[in-house]
């Protein structure tokens, strides 16, 4: 009950303690993967977390050592478009509202501005440090999205890191991130749902710098989307592993090692489709 009185934000003394509390709360959920386990919806996963999409690192070729060394040595560029800050938004349109954008009717929570202003569109409960600092950007996102009127599926495979069009990050209220429609980009879908985010909806940052990103993080999910390892196309992503850092010597940060539950990396052999939900977790549990 006092978490969901947390969530009444009356002003932003009251952002900002519950920025702090949610980022605390989501700290200690994952600091030793005791809220995760293999098969769990993405959905569920407690926000913000970094994320590493395993589907579109074994499209890649990238073999479980080879992902290890990345994670150890930092390795930005071996994980390019494979990392994501997932977040879940603090405040946006409220259900009753139209979508917000430059060309809509602006929500109770996002006042209208002048034509050639930016238009806050969300506030998340990540912080751009999490996000790797400068640079980080909103993505198409790995999960889906339900808009008011009409559902829309997020993109497939490494287009998921393409930058959404016309939205741009900054710092909004005690320093969480906020997306600001800066641009008319008239794309179609690609950024429209960006209009529609409201609270305890789902995103995802693409870090300004990975490595930033990774110390700022003491758990990395690794995700399986859809078209992989069974997951139906269109499906939310699931939780197939999970690293935590080891602890280093005089309290730096340790190496990263992947939790005794997690999936095998490699798919070599394949694996049988599953036929319905309760033989998919099967599989899982395997």
């Amino acid at each position: 009950r006092r978490w969901a009185a947390c969530r009444i934000l009356a002003n932003t003394n009251s952002m900002h303690i519950y920025v702090q509390m949610l980022s605390f709360f989501a700290l200690c959920c994952l600091a030793h993967c005791d809220a995760l386990r293999a098969g769990m919806m993405l959905c569920d996963v407690p926000t913000p977390a970094l994320l590493l999409d395993c589907t579109t690192a074994r499209q890649r070729g990238l073999t479980a050592a080879a992902l290890n060394a990345c994670l150890s040595s930092g390795d930005s560029g071996g994980l390019s478009d494979l990392v994501y800050v997932h977040c879940s938004v603090l405040i946006g349109r409220k259900p009753r509202d139209g979508a917000i954008g430059s060309t809509t009717v602006a929500g109770a929570d996002c006042p209208s501005a002048a034509p050639d202003a930016s238009v806050v569109l969300a506030n998340l409960d990540a912080t751009l440090e999490q996000c790797g600092g400068a640079g980080a950007f909103l993505g198409l996102g790995v999960n889906n999205h339900y808009t008011g009127g009409y559902y829309w599926g997020r993109s497939s495979g490494p287009g998921a890191a393409m930058p959404a069009p016309g939205v741009r990050v900054a710092v909004g209220a005690a320093g969480s991130v906020a997306l600001l429609r800066v641009a008319n980009s008239n794309d179609g879908k690609r950024s429209e749902w960006c209009e529609f985010l409201a609270p305890e909806d789902q995103c995802q940052l693409v870090p300004g710098n990975v490595a930033a990103a990774l110390d700022r993080f003491g758990t990395l999910v690794g995700i399986t989307r859809d078209g992989d390892r069974g997951v139906r196309a269109g499906a939310e992503p699931v939780v197939e592993a999970a690293w935590t850092r080891r602890a280093g010597r005089q309290g730096s940060a340790g190496e990263w090692e992947r939790a005794p539950w997690s999936a095998p990396f490699d798919d070599a052999e394949g694996r049988r489709e599953p036929k319905s939900a309760a033989d998919f977790f099967e599989l899982w549990a395997k």
